[in-house]
């Protein structure tokens, strides 16, 4: 198979390198042709500085740059645009679903999109001892699960885990999405399942990152348009569907 990586990055000046040397070596033992995308999203400590010490040592490694500061969604946009394969896999930079990258890669040969499901029966949380910040957040996050899952009506109940694999669409680069910030992957799954699109949803091994991670609970700003961004997604929902008109024929 040919696979882009896009991985969004923001301020992990601390690990991304790490993390980076660690990928390589796995998709490396796999032996399958494939390019790494790096997006950095306007980092403010040595982030960017850190990716591009990279490129003497990593073969196929694309490095981007925002602007400024524009969101996850943006990023993760972007950097499928620039990708050159039509099988793309998205991986959150501290790579918390790690051992399931083999398994994104062996479903996504018979299926149109691979997603880890951290609600399936048979995933298993690495740790329940969870600080205040990982509780918080995994509540969060289990929240808006479940008022999508019954919003739209549908059998998904996992939108947001940081690793999934698709088929991209011929016409993605003309597709207009809702989401800037955070809800990109909602609105992808959302695509391919009113195409009637087969997605495969995995169970995994994973971790909730702890005060390191960039989400923070109490940036107003942040936090606001996150919630502007979702309710936009929701209100837009016969929208979405006359998108899929013309999304993957």
């Amino acid at each position: 198979m040919n696979i882009s990586f896009v991985i969004p990055c923001y301020n992990c000046e601390g690990y991304i390198q790490n993390n980076i040397y660690k990928l390589y070596k796995k998709l490396k033992s796999l032996q399958i042709n494939y390019e790494i995308i790096l997006i950095d999203d306007y980092s403010t400590d040595k982030t960017f500085l850190n990716l591009n010490k990279l490129k003497n040592n990593i073969p196929k490694l694309k490095i981007l740059k925002n602007t400024k500061n524009f969101g996850k969604s943006f990023s993760l946009i972007k950097g499928t645009r620039a990708s050159k394969y039509k099988h793309v896999v998205f991986i959150d930079c501290d790579l918390p679903y790690f051992k399931s990258i083999y398994s994104i890669i062996k479903y996504l040969k018979t299926n149109d999109m691979v997603i880890v499901n951290r609600r399936k029966r048979g995933s298993k949380l690495k740790s329940y001892k969870l600080n205040f910040y990982q509780l918080m957040r995994a509540l969060l996050g289990y929240s808006i699960n479940n008022f999508i899952r019954i919003w739209f009506n549908i059998d998904i109940r996992d939108t947001q885990a940081g690793l999934k694999g698709f088929v991209k669409p011929k016409n993605f680069s003309k597709i207009k999405f809702t989401s800037k910030r955070f809800f990109f992957d909602l609105e992808l799954i959302l695509l391919f399942y009113f195409s009637k699109k087969k997605i495969f949803s995995l169970q995994t091994v994973y971790f909730v990152p702890d005060e390191k991670s960039n989400i923070n609970f109490f940036n107003l700003k942040k936090n606001y348009e996150t919630l502007i961004e979702l309710i936009k997604i929701c209100m837009n929902y016969k929208l979405l569907n006359e998108k899929t008109n013309n999304f993957l024929r």
